[in-house]
């Protein structure tokens, strides 16, 4: 099942316990519904509510998520079954990297240090990014392992994200 999310409002503003957004919700290329949150702690809204219990009965067969906290009677790491809300949460966590790093790359040269974290530039005008970006030894100017402006730009969302956690 490919679940995606489209037309996507997202109000940073608004986002207090939760993001404050709405979207449409697509499955297999169909639009089937649409998902909001108002921000401020509660649940997703799934119109129609049927859209949310097809995307939970898929999400039970998911690997569950490990979280980066311990759990407090195991001492291990705490685990959570997926439902539509994780994979919502997922899916527009997703959308707003792609959001970020196309903002970064249109005025930065963005690259992975030797320690895997993501770096940056100076903003350059854009003459002057595509200047640089065809540079022959601009990974070596930059003591750079990866220049995600080069890339494309799934590959560069990943690194970005990989990045942003290193």
């Amino acid at each position: 099942m490919k679940i995606e999310l489209k037309n996507i409002y997202y109000a940073e503003f608004a986002s207090f316990e939760t993001s404050c957004y709405k979207a449409t919700i697509y499955i297999d290329g169909k639009k089937v519904g649409t998902v909001n949150n108002d921000g401020q702690g509660g649940t997703d809204n799934v119109q129609p509510w049927a859209v949310a219990q097809q995307i939970d009965a898929y999400a039970a067969t998911l690997p569950v998520i490990v979280c980066s906290f311990n759990d407090p009677e195991t001492g291990k790491p705490a685990e959570m079954a997926q439902n539509h809300e994780t994979i919502f949460g997922e899916l527009l966590t997703d959308w707003l990297h792609a959001k970020d790093l196309k903002r970064a790359m249109a005025k930065r040269i963005l690259f992975t240090g030797a320690d895997g974290k993501i770096r940056e530039t100076v903003s350059l005008k854009a003459d002057q990014l595509q200047l640089q970006l065809a540079r022959n030894n601009l990974r070596e100017a930059l003591k750079a392992t990866a220049i995600l402006n080069l890339m494309p730009f799934d590959q560069a969302l990943k690194t970005y994200k990989q990045g942003a956690t290193a």
